[in-house]
């Protein structure tokens, strides 16, 4: 049970309202509070900006910065899962991928850290293409039962979304504004955003929509 931000944009793009929607979101959205710390990966410029804290989000403070895309993520531990830095999202492998997830996924096996989101990262995070990446999802959703398999993935420079639930539509469904670049967040910023539809997957390069998959 967590809170999420994606972002892509056509170019660097100052990025500090949406943390400020993340630390709003962690303290004062639904679910609150989002408190068992949070987490940051974003391109900026040909530097990669990642950074994750114990802390609540609400209790930080970050200089404005600007990146192209990215993803942000306040954590809110399943109640089987440790509390350690270690279960903190986004999670990255050493093929440019990043990942963060809200949800719980029951009785998945674990890999080398006690965490159903990165168990669940290591079962999909390989693909040939997108198709190839939704029949992972599909897998995972399928294999065990879960509250959210929502998900939000950076491969090189392109944001990948997916909205998938089995309850609670008004908690996990995302939204999105694609009028001026490309974001994402667990509960709307603005009336501009829209809902996604369970169990759909995005992809977006530049700020733009490319691909459109229904799970």
């Amino acid at each position: 049970m967590c809170r999420m931000i994606g972002f892509s944009f056509d170019k660097q793009t100052v990025v500090t309202v949406l943390f400020e929607h993340l630390q709003h979101m962690a303290q004062r959205g639904k679910g609150a509070p989002h408190n068992h710390g949070w987490g940051l990966y974003a391109l900026k410029d040909d530097a990669v900006v990642y950074y994750r804290s114990p802390r609540p989000a609400y209790e930080e403070t970050i200089v404005p910065f600007s990146a192209q895309v990215g993803i942000m993520h306040a954590r809110k531990a399943s109640e089987h899962l440790p509390v350690t830095f270690l279960q903190l999202h986004p999670f990255i492998d050493n093929k440019g991928k990043a990942f963060c997830h809200n949800g719980t996924i029951f009785d998945i096996p674990q890999f080398s850290i006690e965490s159903d989101t990165y168990s669940y990262f290591v079962r999909i995070k390989d693909y040939q293409d997108y198709q190839q990446l939704s029949e992972n999802v599909k897998t995972v959703t399928h294999s065990y039962r879960h509250t959210g398999m929502n998900f939000l993935m950076v491969d090189g420079e392109r944001l990948i979304v997916y909205c998938g639930y089995s309850e609670n539509a008004d908690y996990y469904t995302l939204w999105y504004d694609d009028s001026n670049g490309f974001v994402v967040c667990s509960e709307p910023m603005s009336h501009s955003f829209k809902p996604m539809e369970n169990r759909s997957l995005f992809v977006i390069e530049n700020g733009k929509l490319i691909t459109t998959l229904k799970i």
